[in-house]
C-alpha cells in the first residue's frame, strides 16, 4: 500500500471512529433534531462505506479523490 493510501486509510479510519462516537452519544437523545443529526451522521459512514467496498490496496483514484472530499465535509 502507497503511503498516500496509508495516511488516507488513518485518516478515513479516525473521522468514522469520530462520527461513530457522536452516535453513541446521540443514541439516548429521541428529540427530532438529534434523529435528524442521526440521519445525517448514518449516511456519512455509508457514503464512506460505500467507496471502501475493496480492500485499500484495490482503492481506485477515483475513490481517493471522494473518500479526501468525504473528509472535507
Amino acid at each position: 500500500m502507497s503511503l498516500n493510501k496509508l495516511e488516507l486509510k488513518l485518516r478515513v479510519e479516525a473521522k468514522m471512529n469520530e462520527i461513530k462516537a457522536q452516535l453513541g452519544t446521540l443514541a439516548a437523545d429521541t428529540t427530532a433534531e438529534a434523529h435528524k443529526r442521526k440521519q445525517q451522521l448514518e449516511a456519512r459512514l455509508k457514503e464512506a462505506e460505500a467507496q471502501l467496498k475493496t480492500e485499500w490496496d484495490k482503492v481506485s483514484e477515483q475513490a481517493v479523490s471522494k473518500l479526501n472530499e468525504w473528509l472535507k465535509s
